[in-house]
């Protein structure tokens, strides 16, 4: 198996609200809200590509590993400074000074992007015999969002931030724990479930008076989007055993809601006190997630037992595994 190791992990916030004070100082009834108390929202000068190199910047610190040693970045956020093909990971590259011989690549797939990231940092090192790749997650998505509509409540929790990781094989330097391995499953008919109308090639401008970033939901009902999500995380985590052989003790997932945490934890098996959570304090930052409760989860207690990696988008499913570091 080949086993890649987290050296270093960093994160950036953003200053957070009050969800509920926030929405009802825009005239939302929020008497109904039970989601997370808070969300981060970006300053003006805080954009991806800043928020997530300042995470690096914190991974490179605690990995003590030099910049120039990296070969691979991959930005997973669906966020970006400008549109493509400008690239948030060639821009990460050069506020570090990496070298020509890196590459770099952004991956959208929404909240599943940074599991798929390890899982292709993995492959991609082992075939080139190791290596160092940066993992790097950052939102700023929060402004898509409008807090005055109750409708769209369920994405109020959406929150700014960047989150970061430096991962290697085959390498010198202390890991902290390793990754063994991805599995996931999608439900493409739910594409554009959650979805910006404008900005694209059928919709390029939006209609006078209408918000071009304003995101929409679709009208599937809450218990079909829920049991779809379940039986999408139960199929990715039993291949992923199958395949592996080992069982996860903690769970570290996407901070979409409480609700949905505790459904992922029942159905994986997990009890709800052996999840890491993070969603009061920073709310849901989609990419950002899953290396924000690892990095808690580090600092507070080591990873010491097997840690299932849960994540999705509304169309694809996956869940991951990382164990401690080999004696």
């Amino acid at each position: 198996m080949n086993r890649l190791s987290i050296f270093g992990m960093g994160t950036q916030f953003p200053p957070s609200v009050v969800i509920k004070d926030y929405a009802a100082s825009l005239g939302a009834d929020t008497s109904f809200y039970k989601s997370w108390d808070r969300a981060c929202h970006a300053r003006d000068d805080e954009q991806p590509s800043t928020m997530g190199s300042a995470a690096l910047a914190k991974a490179l610190a605690q990995s003590g590993v030099d910049a120039q040693k990296i070969r691979l970045v991959l930005f997973t956020g669906v966020s970006r400074d400008y549109v493509p093909s400008w690239s948030v990971a060639t821009e990460i590259m050069k506020l570090h000074g990496i070298s020509d011989d890196c590459v770099g690549i952004d991956i959208t797939i929404g909240c599943l992007a940074t599991l798929s990231a390890l899982d292709f940092a993995q492959g991609w090192l082992a075939l080139r015999g190791g290596g160092y790749a940066a993992i790097v997650a950052a939102e700023r998505w929060s402004h898509t969002v409008d807090k005055s509509d109750p409708s769209v409540a369920g994405m109020w929790v959406w929150s700014d931030g960047g989150a970061a990781m430096l991962v290697g094989m085959n390498v010198e330097g202390k890991s902290i724990a390793d990754f063994v391995g991805a599995e996931t499953t999608s439900r493409s008919d739910y594409n554009g479930h959650v979805l910006i109308p404008y900005g694209g090639t059928r919709q390029p401008v939006a209609p006078a008076g209408v918000s071009p970033w304003a995101r929409t939901l679709s009208s599937r009902p809450h218990t079909e989007v829920r049991d779809t999500y379940a039986r999408g995380y139960q199929r990715a985590y039993d291949t992923l055993v199958r395949r592996v052989g080992i069982r996860g003790e903690r769970l570290v997932c996407n901070q979409i809601s409480p609700g949905t945490i505790k459904m992922i934890a029942e159905n994986l098996g997990i009890p709800l006190e052996r999840v890491v959570i993070t969603g009061n304090e920073f709310g849901h930052q989609g990419a950002p997630d899953i290396i924000t409760g690892l990095e808690r989860l580090h600092q507070t207690e080591g990873i010491t037992v097997p840690v299932v990696l849960g994540a999705s988008t509304a169309y694809a499913y996956g869940t991951g595994l990382v164990v401690p570091p080999l004696a």
